[in-house]
């Protein structure tokens, strides 16, 4: 009867461990949620920084729409373009 006792004993111990093992380290276990997770906050601050650079350039957007002096102060300094009356001097330093 002990034996018996005994054989069943370790029969459900060694059931309850493959089912640990597997609930820890098994497809879709305990492991791989920690993994999702700290995945899922990465994406998430990703995704923070990417609507923030969409609102910052949807206002650029706005401004080159409807902003006549914004436009012509991008158009001065990334174009380096001038007005028709306007008169461009360029001096050369020399190096002595």
């Amino acid at each position: 009867m002990f034996q018996r006792n005994r054989l069943g004993f370790i029969l459900v111990f060694l059931l309850l461990s493959f089912f640990l093992f597997f609930i820890i380290w098994g497809d879709q276990g305990v492991i791989d949620l920690f993994e999702f997770q700290k995945e899922y906050q990465e994406l998430s601050q990703h995704s923070a920084v990417i609507e923030q650079e969409n609102v910052n350039l949807h206002r650029i957007i706005e401004r080159l729409k409807h902003d006549p002096e914004y436009v012509e102060r991008i158009a001065r300094t990334e174009l380096g373009m001038v007005q028709k009356n306007e008169t461009i001097l360029q001096f050369s330093r020399r190096k002595q």
